[in-house]
């Protein structure tokens, strides 16, 4: 039996463990790499604490780290693919309880990386509106993130 590598938790730990300005060096490539998803992440600042953007943004790079560790670098995610990612994650929380990691697509990233925002933000768990509102949210940067890895794995073996 082989074992499967845990590369969100990895990904997690190396992120933690960097210097600042190596975590500030990352933002700033992601920033000009994945400009409509970093673009759709400085547009919702204002509806969470600093600490909460902080740990989305976080997210973003952990995920993006993720990939890469997995041998799977995530392209640039087009504007229309993050419009298309975040109507279809809105309906689908909006026919569920969006409390439950269960509504996403991928549970065990998303209680992983939503862990990460009530350790290290003032994330309340009490609040059932805001966390909802972020639990959206991170699934959104979860699911545009996937599904850019999906298509890019389809066009590599369309290629060969």
């Amino acid at each position: 039996m082989q074992n499967k590598r845990d590369f969100v938790g990895e990904a997690i730990t190396e992120y933690l463990g960097m210097e600042p300005q190596e975590q500030g060096a990352m933002v700033a490539r992601v920033m000009e790499d994945q400009p409509f998803l970093m673009g759709f992440l400085t547009d919702i600042a204002e509806e969470f604490s600093d600490e909460q953007h902080e740990v989305l943004v976080d997210s973003v790079m952990i995920l993006l780290n993720a990939f890469i560790a997995a041998g799977m670098p995530v392209g640039s995610i087009p504007g229309p693919a993050i419009h298309d990612v975040i109507e279809e994650r809105t309906l689908a929380y909006a026919d569920a309880d969006p409390l439950l990691p269960e509504v996403s697509d991928n549970p065990k990233v998303f209680q992983d990386l939503r862990n990460l925002a009530i350790v290290r933000a003032d994330l309340n768990v009490d609040d059932d509106e805001a966390l909802a509102n972020y639990n959206v949210v991170l699934d959104i940067l979860i699911t545009a993130i996937e599904k850019m890895v999906d298509y890019d794995q389809g066009q590599k073996k369309n290629e060969e």
